[in-house]
């Protein structure tokens, strides 16, 4: 069912140039790709961020003591 949304002019525009680049049949394929980007599953991040056993140590104590201080602080 086709639903009637509105967009700027600049908004069309440039949706319009990316359908001609994209050679795209309509709208509706040019936007599906543009969130089709935007959708992530949380498991696919997994892995992204390489670090060193020693560094990630370091920041688990460091978050450590953050929280320490902060509960500390909350007491007062």
């Amino acid at each position: 069912m086709a639903k009637l949304i509105a967009i700027s002019e600049d908004v069309y525009n440039r949706l319009s140039r990316l359908k001609e680049r994209e050679k795209a049949k309509s709208f509706t394929a040019v936007i599906s790709e543009l969130l089709k980007d935007k959708e992530t599953d949380i498991s696919d991040l997994f892995g992204a961020w390489k670090m060193e056993d020693r560094e990630a140590t370091k920041l688990k104590e460091r978050i450590r003591k953050e929280r320490r201080r902060s509960f500390s602080r909350s007491d007062l």
